[in-house]
């Protein structure tokens, strides 16, 4: 899954799959999935399973929808 070709403005990758809101809004501020990690304090890898679907983001902790929205500078239900 990609979030950097311009059907990403769509909530689309480039293969027209739908792109989960973490990574529709990190790839919207133009931030590495590093650099997301170290603003918000969520561990990387905790990440890249929410974007890459492996972990649900509807079931993510408080304390981490929270970090990840602040950091992304949107709210919560945006990243759902």
């Amino acid at each position: 899954m990609c979030g950097v070709c311009s059907l990403v403005s769509q909530g689309r990758d480039c293969h027209n799959n739908r792109i989960n809101g973490i990574l529709y809004q990190r790839t919207s501020m133009e931030m590495s999935q590093r650099e997301l990690a170290e603003k918000s304090g969520v561990n990387l890898r905790q990440i890249q399973r929410y974007e890459n679907s492996t972990s649900d983001v509807g079931n993510m902790t408080l304390r981490n929808a929270l970090s990840i929205a602040d950091a992304l500078e949107c709210e919560v239900r945006d990243l759902l």
